[in-house]
């Protein structure tokens, strides 16, 4: 009788087959599971990256609005308090409300005790926003004291729940983390017993998938560590270094770049270092802006030599680099150049916009936070540091010629008869004198020397790294570029008296050293004026503007008292 059975031969066949489609079956739905878990981590470290970059601007904008707020109510310069008005309500608060209307939308679907915090924060702005314009003055008139005060209260429990949120965000990051961590624990079980129970193959399909799931999650991972950092950069440059670490990191092999384009926007400037033999260095030579198409374009540019428009400044760098543009609020305020060997493949494209797009509103709230910082200590009229600069730089100064043992040259500088020419010309006349004194200074000194206005018509220069002599010579060549000073339609002469005193010679310390060459300014004004004069040896006391004016008409002053500078003579 013939044998029905099946020979071994096919039954091993039909065994092995079934061995494979089990082991297809089990790795897909074992790679399957894992992508999923990726997909969902990568989908939950995304949204808790967008809500923290959220609150952390709102932040950033809130902290802006009280610096402003703080500069108005400091700055002595009416003008100045005029522009700071204007930005406070013209843009700091815009930014702020914009901020918060963006945290409610991406909380709008959250638990209604979530919405009810930021229901409490939609009130504390109100609040905040309610002083800020019940204390308004009108343009030019200074905040009373009081009412900063009141504001900066106001802000501190807005404040003190804005950095509830954002730790709260990041602990819910680090929740989501650890739930797809568990998720992608119980999906590597699965995939184990199936292993240990039929396949090893499945192990293969379980290794494959986890790469994937790390390689995937990796790059959210660094962009989340870059956002963190990125928000306790203090100054500009510190933000160009971390960007371009940053970007160092992400695309393996390359070198990156940041320009600026600095604040008059008619050069573009390399903020990173270069090599020495950066082909860049020739393409960013006298460069304007629109000399890169990145930033003419506003849109990233792929330079690979093969493109119908070559770019001015990348185009004899790398083999292959890709230009993208800073951009906040359409203005473009820089670029980050991104040069490598190998082709840009879609994900780094990605990878580089993203940082970017991170890191340029960081960048110019901390420019713009600069350049406020400068304006309150610059002298509008002059261009020169103000009087609250001055005594700082010559105590740094001081400072720095003890600490290297080289001498330092305090000249103290008065305009002659100045109050006789507002009297008789008036005060713009007057103001646009010394204007022109403060342009006669910065011609004149050299790039290290420090000149500031020490209040109505007297200016201090310091001379780091100048003995007495080189002080002397350096103050007549001071006091001759003042005497060219002219005012086109008026027949005006203008001159000065300078004292000099020099570290160590005549004082160890800076008011000392200040009223060793206030005594010698003293003695040139009484001495004839236009004239320089050098302290003959340390003072305790010097002399008031009034007593110079008595010196000029030959009479001897009453009473020597300590220093009231500030008056015409």
């Amino acid at each position: 009788m013939r044998s029905t059975s099946l020979p071994i031969g096919a039954l091993l066949w039909w065994g092995c087959l079934l061995f494979a489609v089990v082991a297809l079956g089990v790795g897909a739905v074992g790679v399957s599971s894992v992508r999923g878990t990726a997909a969902t981590a990568q989908h939950l470290a995304d949204d808790e990256l967008a809500t923290l970059e959220v609150t952390t601007q709102l932040g950033h904008s809130s902290k802006n609005l009280q610096l402003g707020l703080q500069a108005l109510a400091l700055s002595p310069d009416r003008g100045r308090r005029v522009q700071l008005a204007g930005t406070i309500y013209n843009e700091l608060m815009p930014a702020t409300e914009s901020a918060l209307v963006e945290l409610e939308r991406v909380h709008g679907a959250d638990h209604p005790t979530a919405r009810a915090e930021l229901t409490l924060l939609g009130q504390r702005w109100a609040g905040v926003r309610s002083l800020i314009n019940s204390s308004r003055r009108p343009a030019g008139q200074p905040v009373d004291s009081a009412v900063a005060d009141e504001l900066a209260d106001a802000f501190a429990p807005f404040d003190a729940q804005i950095e509830e949120l954002a730790a709260g965000e990041q602990e819910d990051a680090a929740v989501d983390e650890a739930v797809a961590g568990r998720r992608q624990r119980r999906a590597e079980s699965v995939i184990a017993g199936a292993v240990a129970a039929a396949l090893l193959a499945i192990g293969g399909f379980g290794w494959f998938a986890r790469w994937r799931f790390r390689r995937a999650a990796e790059p959210a991972h660094k962009q989340a560590q870059f956002s963190g950092a990125l928000q306790l950069a203090e100054s500009e440059e510190e933000a160009h270094g971390l960007l371009r670490r940053h970007l160092q990191r992400m695309v393996r092999g390359s070198e990156v770049t940041v320009l600026n384009r600095n604040n008059s926007a008619d050069r573009l400037q390399a903020v990173t270092p270069l090599a020495p033999d950066s082909a860049l260095r020739a393409g960013l030579e006298h460069a304007e802006p629109r000399s890169c198409l990145a930033v003419r374009s506003g849109a990233a540019h792929e330079e690979d030599h093969q493109g119908l428009l070559a770019c001015a400044v990348c185009g004899g760098g790398a083999a292959r680099s890709l230009c993208t543009p800073l951009t906040v609020g359409g203005e473009v305020i820089g670029a980050v150049l991104v040069g490598q060997v190998a082709a840009f493949d879609a994900a780094t494209r990605e990878r580089v916009r993203d940082s970017v797009g991170q890191a340029a509103p960081v960048l110019a709230n901390l420019r713009n936070l600069a350049l406020a910082e400068q304006r309150a200590a610059t002298d509008s009229l002059t261009g020169l540091p103000n009087k609250r600069m001055v005594g700082d730089a010559l105590k740094r100064l001081l400072a720095a010629a003890t600490r290297s043992s080289t001498p330092l040259t305090l000249l103290m500088l008065d305009l002659d008869h100045f109050r006789a020419i507002n009297e008789r010309f008036g005060h713009p006349v007057g103001d646009q004198a010394l204007a022109n004194v403060g342009a006669a200074l910065r011609s004149t000194l050299r790039e290290g020397d420090f000149a500031g206005r020490n209040g109505g018509e007297e200016f201090m220069i310091a001379l780091p790294d100048t003995d007495l002599e080189g002080g002397v010579v350096a103050a007549e060549k001071i006091r001759a570029a003042v005497a060219q000073v002219t005012m086109p339609g008026v027949d005006l002469k203008v001159t000065a008296s300078i004292g000099v005193a020099a570290y160590p010679q005549h004082a160890t310390s800076a008011d000392r050293l200040e009223r060793s060459a206030d005594s010698a300014l003293y003695v040139a004004k009484r001495s004839g004026r236009n004239r320089v004069e050098v302290a003959t040896r340390p003072v305790e006391r010097t002399v008031p503007d009034d007593a110079r004016e008595l010196a000029s008409d030959g009479r001897e002053p009453a009473l020597v008292v300590a220093p009231s500078r500030g008056t015409s003579s």
